[in-house]
């Protein structure tokens, strides 16, 4: 009875000491899950700040505004799961808005998607970067071309 009752006591004691342990991984993207983005180009057309959360090591979601617009969306980092990736490719699906512009004509607010497909680099120390192409959608535009792209710039921590 006394030797179940150390047996008992040391499986105890083990297992609520792995519970406070904490794992460590190399993954930059579950290390370092929030991020701030500058993006030239993009889904508001020019210059324009974003942030950016990584649910999981392969799902990335952002929201942003710039000089031209804002946006929302979401990307999938294919191979994002592997801890010693730095680069990922991905394929995104953001809903984004211009608003009404009046320069020197009046254009009206229009509303689309904008699907990019690019590839990025996060370092483990957090400084990201990234080059992507998309298929931008718009309504209420002729002439536009259906093909944009974004370079971007950031830091997650």
């Amino acid at each position: 009875m006394k030797k179940l009752f150390i047996i008992l006591l040391l499986l105890l004691s083990n297992s609520l000491m792995a519970q406070e342990s904490k794992i460590e991984t190399s993954n930059p993207r579950i290390n370092n899950p929030f991020g701030i983005m500058i993006n030239f180009g993009g889904p508001s057309l020019l210059l324009s700040a974003s942030v950016d959360y990584y649910v999981n090591s392969n799902v990335n979601i952002e929201v942003g505004t710039g000089f031209i617009g804002a946006f929302a969306g979401a990307k999938y980092h294919f191979n994002g799961e592997q801890e010693t990736k730095k680069w990922t490719p991905y394929l995104g699906l953001y809903l984004t808005h211009i608003p009404r512009i009046t320069f020197f004509n009046s254009v009206p607010p229009r509303n689309g998607f904008y699907i990019p497909v690019g590839i990025q680099y996060m370092s483990t120390n957090g400084f990201t970067f990234g080059f992507e192409l998309a298929g931008i959608s718009l309504e209420n535009i002729a002439g536009g071309s259906p093909v944009w792209g974004a370079l971007k710039l950031g830091y997650h921590f």
